[in-house]
């Protein structure tokens, strides 16, 4: 089972609707709506404990598996699900592979506040929301600025994801995905 960045966050309803999350991390609440989250992707979590220690580096923004025929690559993403009604989204943090020309330009401009370069990469991660697997969905990865992590944005697919990604899902829907998550149901 993949493991899920839950922020791990306690909820309290208040008169109007909206919730509060205190994080776990910080001791601090948010008012926002907790991202649903994986540590690591798919590939790292299928090796042995031998194989994490000596053919893989994982950071919180990058992963590197060193098989003896390949070396497989990947950077830690968000994919924004948009919720109706609200000007909030479902933020999903997800890994994403990239080709190995890809993955070294954007470690060396990591940083760089200057360009926002794109992306072809696939999913790496088991998001347990859908039926379908999300594990090897075409992707593209748009850098942003402002340090924050580049946005995931899925490839037309005949998949449920893309279909929320395109149209959003309800409020209700994301409160029962981020109750799923905090209780690690499913």
């Amino acid at each position: 089972m993949p493991s899920i960045i839950k922020r791990t966050m306690l909820w309290r309803k208040k008169k109007n609707l909206s919730k509060e999350y205190t994080c776990s991390s910080c001791g601090q609440i948010h008012k926002e709506l907790p991202a649903l989250g994986f540590m690591t992707p798919f590939h790292f979590d299928m090796l042995s404990e031998k194989d994490k220690d000596e053919t893989a580096e994982l950071s919180e923004d990058f992963c590197i598996i060193r098989h003896p025929e390949q070396t497989d690559r990947f950077i830690r993403t968000v994919l924004s699900i948009p919720i109706h009604d609200t000007c909030e989204n479902l933020d999903y943090g997800i890994w994403v592979s990239l080709s190995e020309e890809s993955f070294e330009d954007y470690q060396e401009n990591f940083k760089n506040e200057t360009i926002e370069p794109i992306y072809f990469g696939m999913i790496c991660n088991e998001i347990k929301d859908y039926r379908e697997t999300t594990l090897g969905l075409h992707a593209n990865v748009q850098v942003r600025k402002g340090g924050r992590r580049p946005e995931t944005l899925p490839h037309q697919a005949e998949h449920q994801i893309i279909r929320d990604w395109e149209s959003g899902i309800t409020f209700e829907e994301a409160e029962k995905r981020i109750e799923k998550a905090i209780n690690n149901v499913g």
